[in-house]
């Protein structure tokens, strides 16, 4: 067993969680999770038990998303999807990260429409 902490990357997957990947790897043990599941656990972040399955699976030491509802322009259509993604997402790993008394770094990028 490794003394590496493991750190639960979600959205790894995404720009940002492939970078994150490559600059986490030091750091410790990377559970790579993302939607399709490619290269660690599938996860769906429009689910809650979902969530809590893979946090309780992968028993982290530490978590990271980078995953979040990008398409901007659909976001007026969709704004259930966004807000499950973007929001509410984001409230119940932090309630498990509290819960589990562990850090928690969520990622977030700016859009401006440059004109």
């Amino acid at each position: 067993m490794s003394d590496l902490p493991r750190v639960l990357l979600i959205g790894s997957d995404g720009q940002v969680g492939w970078e994150l990947r490559r600059t986490l790897a030091p750091v410790g043990q990377v559970i790579a999770a993302s939607m399709h599941g490619q290269a660690g656990p599938a996860i769906d972040l429009t689910d809650a038990a979902s969530i809590r399955r893979v946090f309780n699976d992968v028993q982290p030491d530490a978590v990271v998303n980078a995953a979040a509802y990008t398409a901007v322009d659909k976001a007026e259509s969709e704004p259930e999807l966004a807000r499950a993604i973007n929001a509410d997402a984001v409230h119940v790993l932090a309630e498990l990260c509290v819960g589990a008394d562990i850090p928690v770094v969520h990622y977030s990028t700016d859009f401006r429409l440059l004109r």
